[in-house]
C-alpha cells in the first residue's frame, strides 16, 4: 500500500512536511519551520519555544514516536527528501532523530551550511547527528523500497529542485516551489519536459500565487487605515515586472532617475534579486552597500558552487559595519588586530578590506556622499534607524519583494513606512517577481502533465483550483491519502 499524508504546507504558506510511505518505506518530502504555528504562539524575542514539546504541543511538528530527536523509540522513517534551502521547507530538519538520512542538493548543502555559519549555535540548529547525502541533478537514487531522481528548477535561491519519484506502479512528481521567470528558467522547463515524458498519477504540487483577484486588497485596507492614524500615507509606485529581467531594468531606471542614496529591501536568501541589483547599481556608476550576512551568502556560495554564475564579489562591493571591534583580541602587541563575535564576520572583512564603511564614520559617509551609494538590505528600517541624522539627506526606497499580505507580515511594514515618513520620502517603489509560477502558467503546465490526482499545497487558496481542475485533491492535514 502506499499512502501520502500532509502535516505541514496545508492551507498555509510553506512549512512543507509531507509523509510518503510505500510498503516498509517512509520518506518526508522536505521537513520545513511553520511560520504560521510559531507565528500564532510565540512572540521574539520574549516568548519563544524552548525545546522540541513545544513545537509539538501547539502542532507545528507532527507527533510520531521516533520521529524527533528527544523521542526513544527506534526512528519513525528512513529519509527527508529537501527540495530547496529556504527555511519553510528545511528548517526542522535539526530536530529529527539521529541517524535518519536527509538527501539533498549539494548546492543546497552547500547555502544551509553557509547560513548556519553566520548564526550563533542552538538546540534547533544542530544537525551532527544526521547523515547528509548530496545529490546532483538527475542522479537517480534508492531509499528502501523508493527510487527518485531529482531534477534542478528555477527558484528564488539557486540549488532548488523537484522530484520524480517512482514506486513499483506508481510515478509521483513533486514541485518543490519553482517559477518560469528567473534567471535559470530552462532549469525549470527541463523538469516539465521530463514530467511530460513520464507517466505521472499523482503531482504534488505548489500554488503560492493561487490567490483572489483583488489580492493587493489587503494592503490597501492597510494603508488606509495607516493614513487615519498617521496622516498621509507614503505612496505605493508599483512597477510592473514579468520577469527577472524586468526587475533588473527597473532598478536600473530608478537608479538612474535617483537624485540621492537609494534604499533597496529584499529577502535575505533571495541571490537572484541581489544580482540584479548589484548590475543596476554598478550600470548606475553607484556602489553597493550589503548587509553582512547577505554579503557572506553570495560570496560564500560563488566560492563554492561554480555553477551559480555572476555575483557580486568581495571586492565590486562595501559592507557597512556598526562599530570596527566586536571582542578585544587577547594577542599581546596587535593593537591593529579585529578579533569579532562570529568567525565569519572575520573572514568576511578580510577579505573585504578596504570596501568597510566602519560605523559613524561609515555612516557619515554615506550621508555626505549619498548619490554615491545603493543600499541593498533585508530589513531596511534598521538601516534608516542607523541613518539617522539632524540633516536631511535626498532618499529613495525600494521594495523589492512580496508586499505584506497578511498580519504579521504587516507589523513590521507599518514600522517601515512610519521610517519612511520620518525622512520624508512621500512616494516610494515597489518592484518584484516572485519565486513561484504564475497562475495561469501553473495551470498551464499541469493541464499537460494531466495526472490522475493533483494535491495543492503551499497556498492559502487551494479550492481556486477546483474552479479549473476535477481531479483536484484538497489534502487535510494529518489525513492519510492512498495512491
Amino acid at each position: 500500500m502506499t499512502s501520502i499524508t500532509f502535516y505541514g504546507g496545508v492551507n498555509e504558506i510553506g512549512g512543507n512536511q509531507i509523509l510518503l510511505e510505500h510498503k516498509k518505506t517512509k520518506v518526508f518530502l522536505d521537513f520545513g519551520k511553520n511560520y504560521k504555528k510559531e507565528n500564532d504562539y510565540f512572540d521574539f524575542p520574549l516568548l519563544q519555544p524552548f525545546f522540541i514539546p513545544d513545537l509539538l504541543k501547539i502542532g507545528a511538528i507532527p507527533d510520531i514516536k521516533g520521529l524527533c530527536r528527544n523521542s526513544t523509540s527506534d526512528k519513525a522513517i528512513d529519509a527527508v527528501l529537501l527540495s530547496h534551502a529556504h527555511l519553510d521547507h528545511y528548517g526542522y530538519v535539526p530536530l529529527l532523530k539521529e541517524n535518519i538520512d536527509i538527501f539533498l542538493g549539494k548546492g543546497t548543502k552547500d547555502i544551509i551550511d553557509i547560513r548556519n555559519e553566520t548564526t550563533t549555535k542552538s538546540w534547533e540548529k544542530v544537525t551532527d547527528h544526521l547523515n547528509f547525502k548530496t545529490f546532483r541533478t538527475h542522479d537517480e537514487i534508492q531509499v528502501g523500497d523508493i527510487s527518485f531522481k531529482p531534477i534542478h528548477v528555477d527558484h528564488s535561491i539557486p540549488a532548488s529542485y523537484g522530484y520524480i519519484i517512482y514506486l513499483k506502479d506508481k510515478t509521483i512528481a513533486y514541485t518543490g516551489d519553482l517559477r518560469l521567470h528567473g534567471h535559470v528558467s530552462y532549469l525549470t522547463q527541463e523538469f516539465i519536459t521530463q514530467l511530460d515524458k513520464e507517466n505521472v498519477d499523482t503531482i504534488i504540487t505548489e500554488g503560492t500565487n493561487i490567490a483572489p483577484q483583488d489580492e493587493d486588497g489587503f494592503l490597501r485596507n492597510f494603508e488606509s487605515e495607516f493614513e487615519k492614524r498617521r496622516g498621509k500615507v507614503p505612496e505605493r509606485i508599483k512597477k510592473t515586472c514579468n520577469n527577472e529581467d524586468d526587475v533588473q531594468k527597473k532598478l536600473e531606471e530608478t537608479i538612474q532617475e535617483a537624485e540621492g542614496l537609494v534604499v533597496v529591501e529584499t529577502n535575505p536568501a533571495d541571490v537572484d534579486r541581489m544580482r540584479s541589483i548589484w548590475k543596476a547599481t554598478e550600470k548606475n556608476n553607484r556602489q553597493l552597500v550589503i548587509d553582512p550576512k547577505q554579503a557572506y551568502l553570495i560570496f560564500e556560495i560563488g566560492k563554492r558552487d561554480p555553477e551559480v554564475k555572476d555575483l557580486p564579489t568581495p571586492k565590486s562591493s562595501i559592507i557597512l559595519l556598526n562599530r570596527k571591534k566586536d571582542r578585544t583580541s587577547k594577542v599581546e602587541g596587535t593593537e591593529t588586530y579585529k578579533k569579532y563575535r562570529y568567525a565569519y564576520l572575520q573572514k568576511l572583512i578580510e577579505e573585504c578590506e578596504p570596501n568597510v564603511l566602519w560605523g559613524k564614520d561609515g555612516r557619515d559617509e554615506i550621508r555626505k556622499n549619498p548619490e554615491q551609494y545603493v543600499i541593498c538590505s533585508s530589513n531596511a528600517t534598521a538601516k534608516f534607524l542607523d541613518l539617522k541624522s539632524e540633516t536631511k539627506f535626498k532618499c529613495d526606497f525600494i521594495l523589492s519583494k512580496s508586499e505584506p499580505f497578511n498580519e504579521e507580515m504587516v507589523i513590521s511594514f507599518d514600522k517601515l513606512l512610519h521610517w519612511l515618513a520620518l525622512y520624508g520620502i512621500e512616494e516610494y517603489y515597489q518592484m518584484h517577481v516572485s519565486g513561484h509560477f504564475t497562475k495561469n502558467r501553473l495551470f498551464e503546465v499541469l493541464k499537460d502533465i494531466n495526472a490522475e490526482k493533483i494535491f495543492p499545497i503551499h497556498t492559502e487558496h487551494p479550492e481556486m483550483f477546483k474552479d479549473t481542475f476535477s481531479n483536484i485533491q484538497i489534502p487535510e492535514k494529518g489525513k492519510p491519502y492512498n495512491i
